[in-house]
Protein backbone atom coordinates (compact mmCIF):
# COMPACT_ATOMS: atom_id res chain seq x y z
CA UNK A 1 0.00 0.00 0.00
CA UNK A 2 1.45 3.33 -0.36
CA UNK A 3 1.77 6.44 1.35
CA UNK A 4 -0.92 8.35 -0.68
CA UNK A 5 -3.56 5.51 -0.03
CA UNK A 6 -2.53 5.01 3.65
CA UNK A 7 -2.80 9.00 4.03
CA UNK A 8 -6.28 9.02 2.73
CA UNK A 9 -7.21 6.34 5.51
CA UNK A 10 -5.32 8.06 8.22
CA UNK A 11 -7.19 11.22 7.15
CA UNK A 12 -11.15 10.12 6.96
CA UNK A 13 -10.58 8.25 10.11
CA UNK A 14 -9.09 11.36 12.44
CA UNK A 15 -11.56 13.26 10.92
CA UNK A 16 -14.48 11.58 11.42
CA UNK A 17 -13.58 10.64 15.12
CA UNK A 18 -11.91 13.88 15.34
CA UNK A 19 -15.63 15.65 14.56
CA UNK A 20 -17.51 12.47 16.48
CA UNK A 21 -15.52 13.65 19.74
CA UNK A 22 -16.19 17.47 19.24
CA UNK A 23 -20.21 16.77 18.57
CA UNK A 24 -19.87 14.38 21.56
CA UNK A 25 -17.93 16.78 23.73
CA UNK A 26 -19.99 19.72 22.98
CA UNK A 27 -23.60 18.10 23.62
CA UNK A 28 -22.53 15.61 26.59
CA UNK A 29 -23.68 17.99 29.38
CA UNK A 30 -26.93 18.93 27.54
CA UNK A 31 -27.85 15.65 26.72
CA UNK A 32 -30.72 14.15 29.15
CA UNK A 33 -32.56 10.89 28.73
CA UNK A 34 -36.07 12.06 27.35
CA UNK A 35 -34.43 15.06 25.74
CA UNK A 36 -34.84 15.91 21.80
CA UNK A 37 -30.45 15.54 21.60
CA UNK A 38 -30.56 12.13 23.03
CA UNK A 39 -30.52 10.62 19.35
CA UNK A 40 -27.38 12.47 18.58
CA UNK A 41 -25.38 9.95 20.61
CA UNK A 42 -26.27 7.31 18.05
CA UNK A 43 -25.42 9.66 15.45
CA UNK A 44 -22.22 10.35 16.46
CA UNK A 45 -21.69 7.06 17.33
CA UNK A 46 -21.78 5.70 13.93
CA UNK A 47 -19.46 8.61 12.91
CA UNK A 48 -16.99 7.43 15.51
CA UNK A 49 -17.56 3.54 14.55
CA UNK A 50 -17.13 4.80 10.88
CA UNK A 51 -13.71 6.50 11.45
CA UNK A 52 -12.79 3.28 13.43
CA UNK A 53 -13.66 1.09 10.00
CA UNK A 54 -11.53 2.77 8.28
CA UNK A 55 -8.49 2.70 10.48
CA UNK A 56 -9.51 -1.19 11.02
CA UNK A 57 -9.32 -1.30 6.89
CA UNK A 58 -5.69 0.18 7.01
CA UNK A 59 -4.69 -2.32 9.74
CA UNK A 60 -6.20 -5.65 7.84
CA UNK A 61 -4.45 -4.32 4.91
CA UNK A 62 -1.20 -4.47 6.08
CA UNK A 63 -1.76 -7.27 8.05
CA UNK A 64 -3.51 -9.78 5.24
CA UNK A 65 -2.21 -8.58 2.24
CA UNK A 66 1.81 -8.03 1.32
CA UNK A 67 1.82 -7.07 -1.98
CA UNK A 68 -1.09 -4.78 -1.74
CA UNK A 69 -1.59 -2.68 -5.09
CA UNK A 70 -5.36 -1.96 -4.63
CA UNK A 71 -5.53 1.86 -4.54
CA UNK A 72 -8.07 2.91 -1.92
CA UNK A 73 -10.95 0.80 -0.73
CA UNK A 74 -14.15 2.25 0.47
CA UNK A 75 -16.75 0.49 3.25
CA UNK A 76 -18.79 -0.33 0.25
CA UNK A 77 -16.43 -1.36 -2.27
CA UNK A 78 -14.49 -4.18 -0.05
CA UNK A 79 -15.54 -6.67 -3.05
CA UNK A 80 -12.54 -5.85 -5.38
CA UNK A 81 -10.60 -7.86 -2.87
CA UNK A 82 -9.03 -10.51 -4.73
CA UNK A 83 -10.73 -14.05 -3.23
CA UNK A 84 -13.16 -15.22 -1.11
CA UNK A 85 -11.37 -16.58 1.46
CA UNK A 86 -9.18 -13.49 1.51
CA UNK A 87 -12.08 -11.70 1.76
CA UNK A 88 -12.86 -13.80 4.67
CA UNK A 89 -9.34 -13.06 6.73
CA UNK A 90 -9.89 -9.44 5.71
CA UNK A 91 -13.31 -9.22 7.47
CA UNK A 92 -12.45 -10.64 10.61
CA UNK A 93 -9.48 -8.76 11.47
CA UNK A 94 -11.60 -5.96 10.33
CA UNK A 95 -13.56 -6.58 12.67
CA UNK A 96 -11.49 -7.09 15.38
CA UNK A 97 -9.52 -4.50 15.50
CA UNK A 98 -12.17 -1.80 14.34
CA UNK A 99 -14.29 -2.73 17.45
CA UNK A 100 -11.11 -2.67 19.50
CA UNK A 101 -10.14 0.98 18.61
CA UNK A 102 -14.09 1.76 18.89
CA UNK A 103 -14.07 0.27 22.51
CA UNK A 104 -11.07 2.18 23.34
CA UNK A 105 -12.15 5.42 22.13
CA UNK A 106 -15.38 5.17 23.72
CA UNK A 107 -12.74 4.81 27.02
CA UNK A 108 -10.66 7.68 26.21
CA UNK A 109 -13.68 9.71 25.78
CA UNK A 110 -15.12 8.39 29.38
CA UNK A 111 -12.26 9.48 30.96
CA UNK A 112 -11.71 12.84 29.38
CA UNK A 113 -15.61 13.42 30.65
CA UNK A 114 -14.97 12.48 34.18
CA UNK A 115 -11.51 14.51 34.40
CA UNK A 116 -13.52 17.93 33.30
CA UNK A 117 -16.49 17.47 35.05
CA UNK A 118 -14.00 16.92 38.52
CA UNK A 119 -11.68 19.29 37.86
CA UNK A 120 -14.87 22.01 36.81
CA UNK A 121 -17.06 21.11 39.95
CA UNK A 122 -13.69 21.09 41.97
CA UNK A 123 -12.39 24.40 41.01
CA UNK A 124 -14.97 26.38 39.13
CA UNK A 125 -18.30 24.95 41.40
CA UNK A 126 -20.48 26.97 42.73
CA UNK A 127 -23.46 25.69 45.42
CA UNK A 128 -26.63 26.44 44.76
CA UNK A 129 -30.35 25.33 46.65
CA UNK A 130 -32.26 24.43 43.98
CA UNK A 131 -35.94 23.57 44.16
CA UNK A 132 -37.43 20.10 42.89
CA UNK A 133 -39.67 21.17 39.97
CA UNK A 134 -41.08 17.76 38.68
CA UNK A 135 -40.35 14.13 40.29
CA UNK A 136 -40.03 10.95 37.79
CA UNK A 137 -39.08 7.58 37.51
CA UNK A 138 -36.27 6.14 35.51
CA UNK A 139 -35.90 1.85 35.86
CA UNK A 140 -36.74 2.48 39.20
CA UNK A 141 -35.00 5.50 40.25
CA UNK A 142 -36.35 8.60 41.27
CA UNK A 143 -35.03 11.25 39.05
CA UNK A 144 -35.56 15.49 40.05
CA UNK A 145 -36.03 18.06 37.22
CA UNK A 146 -34.42 21.22 38.50
CA UNK A 147 -34.52 24.59 36.57
CA UNK A 148 -32.11 27.91 37.89
CA UNK A 149 -30.81 30.95 35.95
CA UNK A 150 -26.84 31.56 35.94
CA UNK A 151 -25.43 34.19 33.87
CA UNK A 152 -28.59 35.04 32.19
CA UNK A 153 -28.66 31.34 30.77
CA UNK A 154 -32.07 29.14 31.89
CA UNK A 155 -30.38 25.81 32.78
CA UNK A 156 -32.42 22.77 33.23
CA UNK A 157 -31.69 19.64 33.91
CA UNK A 158 -32.62 15.81 35.61
CA UNK A 159 -30.87 14.27 37.88
CA UNK A 160 -31.00 11.30 40.02
CA UNK A 161 -31.95 11.42 43.54
CA UNK A 162 -30.16 9.14 46.36
CA UNK A 163 -33.03 10.53 49.22
CA UNK A 164 -35.88 9.08 47.73
CA UNK A 165 -37.85 11.02 50.41
CA UNK A 166 -37.62 14.18 48.16
CA UNK A 167 -40.96 15.72 46.66
CA UNK A 168 -41.63 18.40 44.10
CA UNK A 169 -41.20 21.51 45.95
CA UNK A 170 -38.32 20.18 48.37
CA UNK A 171 -34.93 21.58 47.97
CA UNK A 172 -31.62 20.03 47.02
CA UNK A 173 -28.31 21.46 47.14
CA UNK A 174 -26.34 20.91 44.22
CA UNK A 175 -22.65 22.06 42.64
CA UNK A 176 -22.25 23.49 39.24
CA UNK A 177 -19.25 24.83 37.23
CA UNK A 178 -19.13 28.39 36.65
CA UNK A 179 -17.32 27.74 33.36
CA UNK A 180 -20.03 25.39 32.12
CA UNK A 181 -23.23 25.70 33.93
CA UNK A 182 -24.54 22.44 32.49
CA UNK A 183 -22.18 20.16 34.53
CA UNK A 184 -24.35 19.75 37.76
CA UNK A 185 -24.31 17.42 40.08
CA UNK A 186 -26.13 16.71 43.75
CA UNK A 187 -23.74 18.33 46.40
CA UNK A 188 -24.22 14.61 48.75
CA UNK A 189 -23.03 13.21 45.70
CA UNK A 190 -19.60 14.66 44.40
CA UNK A 191 -18.60 14.93 47.98
CA UNK A 192 -19.07 11.02 48.21
CA UNK A 193 -16.90 10.79 44.92
CA UNK A 194 -14.87 13.02 45.91
CA UNK A 195 -13.41 10.62 49.13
Amino acid sequence: MNYKVTIQYLLISVLLIGVSFLLAYNFWWKLDLYSGEFFLLFFILGLCWFGTLHIGILVSRKINFKNDNFGFIGLLNLNKLTSQENFLKFRKTLTIFSFAILILTIFIFYKIVNFVEYTDLTYYGIEKSVKIEDISYYKGNKRAKINFEFNNEKISKMLFLKDTLKNVGDFETIIFSSRNPNIIELKSEFEENSK
